[in-house]
Protein backbone atom coordinates (compact mmCIF):
# COMPACT_ATOMS: atom_id res chain seq x y z
CA UNK A 1 0.00 0.00 0.00
CA UNK A 2 1.15 3.02 -1.24
CA UNK A 3 1.70 6.49 1.26
CA UNK A 4 0.24 4.71 4.28
CA UNK A 5 0.17 7.82 6.37
CA UNK A 6 -2.44 9.29 3.99
CA UNK A 7 -4.38 6.19 4.13
CA UNK A 8 -5.19 5.63 7.68
CA UNK A 9 -5.52 9.71 8.12
CA UNK A 10 -8.07 9.46 5.20
CA UNK A 11 -10.04 6.46 6.96
CA UNK A 12 -9.76 7.84 10.58
CA UNK A 13 -11.34 11.31 9.15
CA UNK A 14 -14.36 9.47 7.51
CA UNK A 15 -15.11 6.86 10.66
CA UNK A 16 -15.26 10.32 12.21
CA UNK A 17 -17.44 12.14 9.83
CA UNK A 18 -19.68 9.28 8.57
CA UNK A 19 -22.70 8.46 11.20
CA UNK A 20 -21.03 5.53 12.99
CA UNK A 21 -21.08 7.27 16.00
CA UNK A 22 -24.79 8.09 15.17
CA UNK A 23 -25.04 4.36 15.60
CA UNK A 24 -23.77 3.42 18.10
CA UNK A 25 -25.25 6.19 20.66
CA UNK A 26 -28.55 5.05 19.06
CA UNK A 27 -28.47 1.46 19.75
CA UNK A 28 -26.84 1.78 23.06
CA UNK A 29 -29.42 4.40 24.43
CA UNK A 30 -31.66 4.86 21.46
CA UNK A 31 -30.33 8.75 20.94
CA UNK A 32 -27.39 10.55 20.85
CA UNK A 33 -26.31 13.47 23.32
CA UNK A 34 -26.87 16.50 21.60
CA UNK A 35 -22.98 17.62 22.17
CA UNK A 36 -21.67 14.17 20.48
CA UNK A 37 -22.13 16.01 16.73
CA UNK A 38 -19.83 19.40 18.26
CA UNK A 39 -17.32 16.82 19.22
CA UNK A 40 -16.75 15.00 15.49
CA UNK A 41 -16.67 18.91 14.22
CA UNK A 42 -14.02 19.81 16.21
CA UNK A 43 -12.45 16.34 15.61
CA UNK A 44 -12.62 17.22 11.65
CA UNK A 45 -11.41 20.75 12.16
CA UNK A 46 -8.16 19.23 13.94
CA UNK A 47 -7.67 17.04 11.22
CA UNK A 48 -8.15 20.00 8.86
CA UNK A 49 -5.88 21.96 10.15
CA UNK A 50 -3.16 19.40 10.18
CA UNK A 51 -3.32 18.90 6.27
CA UNK A 52 -2.26 22.76 6.73
CA UNK A 53 0.67 22.71 8.51
CA UNK A 54 2.05 18.84 7.99
CA UNK A 55 3.57 18.62 4.52
CA UNK A 56 2.87 14.43 3.92
CA UNK A 57 -0.37 15.55 4.59
CA UNK A 58 -0.93 18.76 2.39
CA UNK A 59 -2.36 16.48 -0.74
CA UNK A 60 -5.44 15.97 1.86
CA UNK A 61 -6.42 19.42 2.11
CA UNK A 62 -9.19 19.70 -0.65
CA UNK A 63 -10.28 16.21 0.70
CA UNK A 64 -10.56 16.86 4.56
CA UNK A 65 -12.58 19.90 3.25
CA UNK A 66 -14.90 18.23 1.46
CA UNK A 67 -15.51 15.80 4.03
CA UNK A 68 -15.94 18.63 6.65
CA UNK A 69 -18.27 20.49 4.18
CA UNK A 70 -20.12 17.33 4.27
CA UNK A 71 -20.78 16.95 7.95
CA UNK A 72 -21.31 20.27 8.98
CA UNK A 73 -24.18 20.20 6.36
CA UNK A 74 -25.90 17.69 7.89
CA UNK A 75 -24.87 13.52 6.49
CA UNK A 76 -22.42 13.26 9.74
CA UNK A 77 -24.90 14.05 12.01
CA UNK A 78 -27.64 11.26 10.84
CA UNK A 79 -29.43 14.39 9.63
CA UNK A 80 -30.59 15.50 12.56
CA UNK A 81 -27.64 17.72 13.27
CA UNK A 82 -26.19 20.78 10.30
CA UNK A 83 -27.05 23.49 8.53
CA UNK A 84 -29.61 21.12 6.51
CA UNK A 85 -31.79 19.68 9.48
CA UNK A 86 -31.11 23.42 11.09
CA UNK A 87 -33.02 24.98 8.09
CA UNK A 88 -35.61 22.56 8.13
CA UNK A 89 -36.47 23.34 12.16
CA UNK A 90 -36.84 27.12 11.47
CA UNK A 91 -40.42 28.50 11.50
CA UNK A 92 -40.16 29.56 8.59
CA UNK A 93 -39.48 26.28 6.93
CA UNK A 94 -41.98 24.76 9.43
CA UNK A 95 -45.11 26.76 8.33
CA UNK A 96 -44.22 26.64 4.76
CA UNK A 97 -43.70 22.60 4.56
CA UNK A 98 -47.06 22.46 6.20
CA UNK A 99 -48.81 24.55 3.13
CA UNK A 100 -47.55 22.68 0.64
CA UNK A 101 -48.77 19.56 -0.91
CA UNK A 102 -46.56 16.17 -0.15
CA UNK A 103 -45.08 15.81 -3.36
CA UNK A 104 -44.00 19.29 -3.84
CA UNK A 105 -42.28 19.10 0.13
CA UNK A 106 -40.54 16.09 -1.57
CA UNK A 107 -38.86 18.24 -4.51
CA UNK A 108 -38.00 20.86 -2.55
CA UNK A 109 -36.55 19.12 0.54
CA UNK A 110 -34.01 17.30 -1.73
CA UNK A 111 -33.25 20.57 -3.74
CA UNK A 112 -32.04 21.91 -0.16
CA UNK A 113 -30.01 18.37 -0.06
CA UNK A 114 -28.52 19.22 -3.06
CA UNK A 115 -26.57 22.20 -1.58
CA UNK A 116 -23.63 20.19 0.10
CA UNK A 117 -23.14 19.51 -3.70
CA UNK A 118 -23.07 22.92 -4.45
CA UNK A 119 -20.45 24.18 -1.91
CA UNK A 120 -18.48 21.74 -2.80
CA UNK A 121 -18.58 22.20 -6.53
CA UNK A 122 -17.71 26.33 -5.56
CA UNK A 123 -15.01 25.36 -2.94
CA UNK A 124 -13.02 22.93 -5.73
CA UNK A 125 -13.75 26.01 -8.77
CA UNK A 126 -12.00 28.41 -6.33
CA UNK A 127 -9.36 25.70 -5.83
CA UNK A 128 -8.52 25.93 -9.56
CA UNK A 129 -9.74 22.32 -10.00
CA UNK A 130 -11.01 21.33 -13.37
CA UNK A 131 -14.58 19.23 -14.55
CA UNK A 132 -12.27 16.19 -14.98
CA UNK A 133 -10.09 16.31 -12.02
CA UNK A 134 -13.32 15.39 -9.84
CA UNK A 135 -14.92 13.16 -12.44
CA UNK A 136 -17.63 15.78 -13.01
CA UNK A 137 -18.23 15.06 -17.20
CA UNK A 138 -19.72 12.14 -18.96
CA UNK A 139 -16.38 10.01 -19.02
CA UNK A 140 -16.14 7.16 -21.49
CA UNK A 141 -19.02 5.07 -20.61
CA UNK A 142 -17.67 2.17 -23.43
CA UNK A 143 -14.53 1.73 -21.26
CA UNK A 144 -13.36 -1.40 -20.37
CA UNK A 145 -14.65 -3.09 -16.56
CA UNK A 146 -11.28 -4.29 -15.47
CA UNK A 147 -11.64 -8.11 -14.40
CA UNK A 148 -12.58 -8.71 -11.01
CA UNK A 149 -13.61 -11.46 -8.57
CA UNK A 150 -16.32 -9.46 -7.10
CA UNK A 151 -18.00 -9.04 -10.35
CA UNK A 152 -17.50 -12.23 -11.76
CA UNK A 153 -15.92 -10.94 -14.87
CA UNK A 154 -12.57 -12.57 -16.05
CA UNK A 155 -12.50 -10.45 -19.48
CA UNK A 156 -12.68 -6.84 -20.51
CA UNK A 157 -16.44 -5.95 -20.86
CA UNK A 158 -18.12 -2.37 -21.67
CA UNK A 159 -19.19 -0.46 -18.72
CA UNK A 160 -22.47 0.80 -20.46
CA UNK A 161 -23.44 -2.75 -20.62
CA UNK A 162 -22.41 -4.15 -17.53
CA UNK A 163 -23.98 -1.08 -15.43
CA UNK A 164 -26.71 -2.25 -17.20
CA UNK A 165 -26.93 -5.37 -16.32
CA UNK A 166 -26.54 -5.21 -12.59
CA UNK A 167 -28.91 -2.26 -12.61
CA UNK A 168 -31.65 -4.07 -13.60
CA UNK A 169 -29.93 -6.67 -10.43
CA UNK A 170 -30.22 -3.90 -8.02
CA UNK A 171 -33.60 -2.91 -8.89
CA UNK A 172 -34.84 -6.34 -8.98
CA UNK A 173 -33.15 -6.84 -5.50
CA UNK A 174 -34.94 -3.36 -4.25
CA UNK A 175 -38.11 -3.86 -5.23
CA UNK A 176 -38.46 -7.45 -4.03
CA UNK A 177 -36.77 -6.36 -0.66
CA UNK A 178 -39.71 -3.38 -0.11
CA UNK A 179 -42.48 -5.60 -1.47
CA UNK A 180 -41.62 -8.21 1.27
CA UNK A 181 -40.94 -5.84 4.81
CA UNK A 182 -43.18 -2.91 3.29
CA UNK A 183 -46.77 -4.51 3.09
CA UNK A 184 -46.86 -2.77 -0.45
CA UNK A 185 -50.12 -3.67 -2.38
CA UNK A 186 -49.54 -2.80 -6.50
CA UNK A 187 -53.13 -1.12 -6.03
CA UNK A 188 -51.64 1.74 -4.58
CA UNK A 189 -50.39 3.01 -7.82
CA UNK A 190 -53.98 3.54 -9.10
CA UNK A 191 -54.32 6.20 -6.62
CA UNK A 192 -50.80 7.19 -6.43
CA UNK A 193 -49.95 7.60 -10.35
CA UNK A 194 -48.65 11.17 -9.90
CA UNK A 195 -46.03 10.29 -7.41
CA UNK A 196 -44.05 8.39 -10.45
CA UNK A 197 -42.55 11.54 -12.27
CA UNK A 198 -42.13 12.78 -8.84
CA UNK A 199 -39.89 9.63 -7.90
CA UNK A 200 -37.97 9.86 -11.00
CA UNK A 201 -37.44 13.64 -10.55
CA UNK A 202 -36.26 12.99 -6.88
CA UNK A 203 -34.27 9.80 -8.15
CA UNK A 204 -32.23 12.04 -10.44
CA UNK A 205 -31.80 14.77 -7.94
CA UNK A 206 -30.25 12.39 -5.38
CA UNK A 207 -28.66 9.92 -7.89
CA UNK A 208 -26.38 13.15 -8.60
CA UNK A 209 -25.91 14.61 -5.28
CA UNK A 210 -24.72 11.45 -3.67
CA UNK A 211 -22.55 10.35 -6.62
CA UNK A 212 -20.57 13.81 -6.92
CA UNK A 213 -20.61 14.82 -2.98
CA UNK A 214 -20.01 11.32 -1.59
CA UNK A 215 -18.17 9.86 -4.49
CA UNK A 216 -16.79 11.80 -7.35
CA UNK A 217 -15.49 14.90 -5.20
CA UNK A 218 -13.77 12.97 -2.67
CA UNK A 219 -12.03 10.22 -4.74
CA UNK A 220 -10.64 13.03 -7.58
CA UNK A 221 -8.44 14.17 -4.36
CA UNK A 222 -8.15 10.75 -2.96
CA UNK A 223 -6.52 8.69 -6.42
CA UNK A 224 -3.61 10.93 -6.90
CA UNK A 225 -2.61 10.48 -3.67
CA UNK A 226 -3.43 7.37 -2.06
CA UNK A 227 -4.02 5.28 -5.02
CA UNK A 228 -7.50 3.76 -7.08
CA UNK A 229 -7.66 0.66 -4.37
CA UNK A 230 -7.34 2.47 -1.13
CA UNK A 231 -9.76 5.70 -2.52
CA UNK A 232 -12.71 2.91 -3.40
CA UNK A 233 -12.08 1.58 0.30
CA UNK A 234 -12.25 4.65 1.62
CA UNK A 235 -15.76 5.92 -0.02
CA UNK A 236 -17.09 2.84 0.13
CA UNK A 237 -16.76 2.44 3.83
CA UNK A 238 -17.96 6.25 3.58
CA UNK A 239 -21.32 5.59 1.87
CA UNK A 240 -22.01 1.99 3.09
CA UNK A 241 -21.93 3.35 7.13
CA UNK A 242 -23.89 6.63 5.49
CA UNK A 243 -26.76 4.19 4.64
CA UNK A 244 -27.70 2.43 8.39
CA UNK A 245 -30.88 3.95 8.59
CA UNK A 246 -31.72 3.83 4.73
CA UNK A 247 -34.15 1.89 2.77
CA UNK A 248 -33.02 -0.98 3.41
CA UNK A 249 -31.63 -0.06 7.04
CA UNK A 250 -29.23 -1.34 9.02
CA UNK A 251 -26.60 -4.08 8.85
CA UNK A 252 -27.83 -5.48 4.89
CA UNK A 253 -28.33 -1.99 4.08
CA UNK A 254 -24.77 -0.74 4.96
CA UNK A 255 -23.88 -4.05 2.99
CA UNK A 256 -25.78 -3.36 0.09
CA UNK A 257 -25.17 0.22 -0.06
CA UNK A 258 -20.85 -0.54 0.35
CA UNK A 259 -21.23 -2.73 -2.95
CA UNK A 260 -22.88 -0.62 -4.46
CA UNK A 261 -20.70 2.05 -3.61
CA UNK A 262 -17.98 0.09 -4.61
CA UNK A 263 -19.20 -1.13 -8.03
CA UNK A 264 -20.14 3.27 -8.78
CA UNK A 265 -16.65 4.27 -7.49
CA UNK A 266 -15.44 1.71 -9.77
CA UNK A 267 -17.11 2.73 -12.68
CA UNK A 268 -16.20 6.49 -12.55
CA UNK A 269 -12.38 5.70 -11.75
CA UNK A 270 -12.38 3.61 -15.12
CA UNK A 271 -14.62 5.78 -17.02
CA UNK A 272 -12.76 8.51 -15.45
CA UNK A 273 -16.61 10.33 -14.98
CA UNK A 274 -20.16 10.18 -13.58
CA UNK A 275 -22.50 9.00 -16.30
CA UNK A 276 -22.27 5.94 -15.27
CA UNK A 277 -22.21 5.86 -11.59
CA UNK A 278 -25.23 8.39 -11.87
CA UNK A 279 -27.59 6.12 -14.20
CA UNK A 280 -27.12 3.04 -11.91
CA UNK A 281 -27.56 4.79 -9.11
CA UNK A 282 -31.13 6.70 -10.36
CA UNK A 283 -32.21 3.60 -12.10
CA UNK A 284 -31.93 2.02 -8.28
CA UNK A 285 -33.50 4.86 -6.85
CA UNK A 286 -36.77 4.74 -8.56
CA UNK A 287 -38.33 1.90 -6.86
CA UNK A 288 -37.29 3.05 -3.29
CA UNK A 289 -38.78 6.61 -3.91
CA UNK A 290 -42.13 4.82 -5.22
CA UNK A 291 -42.62 3.00 -2.21
CA UNK A 292 -41.94 5.36 0.22
CA UNK A 293 -43.99 8.18 -1.86
CA UNK A 294 -46.51 5.43 -2.46
CA UNK A 295 -47.01 4.39 0.94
Amino acid sequence: MQNKLQFYFAITVVLIASPLGIIFWRTLANQEPEWWPLINSLALLFFLSLTLFIPKLKSLMRFMTIIVIIFLMGFGGGWNWGLIPFIRSTQTWIIWSNSVPTLIYEISFHLLRLTPALVILLFLFASNRKWNQFYLTKGNIHAKVEPTKLLGIKKPESWLKIALIFAIVFVAGITLFLLGFNNFKFGDFKTNFSTIPIAILIALLNGFNEEFTLRAAPLGELNPTIGKTSSLLITTLYFGLGHYYGMPSGIIGVLLSAFLGWFLGKSIMETKGIAIAWLVHFLTDIPIFLFFLAN
